[in-house]
């Protein structure tokens, strides 16, 4: 298979607390009431979120079987996914349960997550992890719904990036003001769909279970430590750099901002999201929205434009 650059077509999915702000950002013309999440990365057919490649006509996770040799990757899984959302209402205190209990239970890997705001980013309130000390307190702190006692409240600052590890408590302690609901956040995550509900701030909605028990067997103890994270940018090759998660065996997730040009280049291949601008990249055009796959060993990327990129990879065990 010929090793160039390839568009990764979005998919789209609407939720309870989906908002407009993706449509307005990068003209997406879905029909659906809103656009809770656009995935640029995802290669879940079991879940029905699946990409297209555009050139080739097949779905991301049969490109990655059938061409395996444009990603050099060890693992018989897809590994990453990357997806910007928008949220307008509240959403559910929740979590993301590790690889072993979740492969044992639902068949799949848990999920890893980072995320910025490229849009709205303002300083903001997150529930990040929880004050319990033991699983017993944990339990008890839910049993008698002391969730202000048990949830931690952290203050994501302007320019951070958020980090979340499997079994990582996590959610929103308010509804979104008027203000934040232009917020717009790209995540970095592994390739996995699993998610436990904890607390749905009363709304008992049917397609919205809650998942207790699995909570409490998954959540990490400790887990009061979570914060929001500074992120740090280098100049490299005309390229301001700033590397969020860089794990083996998990993802590598990264933003590249340029002004006018730049070179780029790492041997594992590359998903790269234009978050905002637009560029030429080897001859090849990109525009806000829209996604580009770069197989491993391509070489060096010539980045001409102002333009900034969000990018991920996986690096092998």
């Amino acid at each position: 298979m010929e090793k160039k650059i390839y568009f990764i077509e979005p998919v789209f999915e609407a939720k309870y607390w989906g908002g407009q702000a993706l449509k307005e950002r990068y003209g997406y013309t879905p029909d659906l009431p809103n656009i809770a999440i656009a995935y640029h990365v995802i290669a879940l057919p079991q879940h029905n979120l699946d990409n297209t490649v555009k050139e080739t006509g097949e779905k991301l996770s049969e490109f990655y079987k059938n061409h395996r040799e444009l990603f050099g990757c060890n693992r018989e899984d897809f590994p990453i996914r990357m997806g910007s959302g928008n949220k307008v209402k509240q959403i559910s205190i929740q979590l993301h349960p590790n690889d072993e209990y979740c492969l044992q239970h639902e068949g799949e890997r848990g999920k890893f997550e980072c995320g910025i705001f490229v849009q709205g980013d303002r300083d903001h309130l997150a529930i990040r992890g929880h004050n319990a000390k033991t699983r017993e307190e944990f339990r008890e702190l839910v049993e008698t719904e002391q969730w202000d006692k048990l949830f931690r409240v952290v203050t994501i600052k302007k320019g951070q990036y958020t980090y979340g590890p499997q079994g990582t408590l996590h959610g929103s302690p308010y509804a979104p003001t008027e203000e934040e609901t232009d917020m717009v956040e790209l995540g970095f995550e592994t390739n996995s769909d699993i998610t436990y509900r904890l607390y749905d701030w009363g709304r008992n909605m049917p397609n919205r279970p809650l998942h207790i028990e699995k909570v409490i067997d998954t959540v990490n103890i400790p887990d009061d430590q979570n914060m929001g994270v500074d992120i740090v940018e280098k100049d490299v090759d005309g390229c301001k750099v700033a590397y969020f998660i860089d794990k083996p065996g998990i993802f590598t997730a990264f933003r590249i901002r340029v002004d006018e040009c730049g070179t780029f280049e790492r041997k594992e291949f590359m998903f790269l999201f234009c978050i905002d601008g637009e560029a030429e990249i080897n001859g090849t055009k990109i525009k806000k929205g829209e996604t580009i796959f770069v197989p491993c060993d391509f070489g060096a990327l010539t980045i001409k434009g102002k333009v900034e990129l969000g990018g991920m990879t996986y690096r092998n065990l």
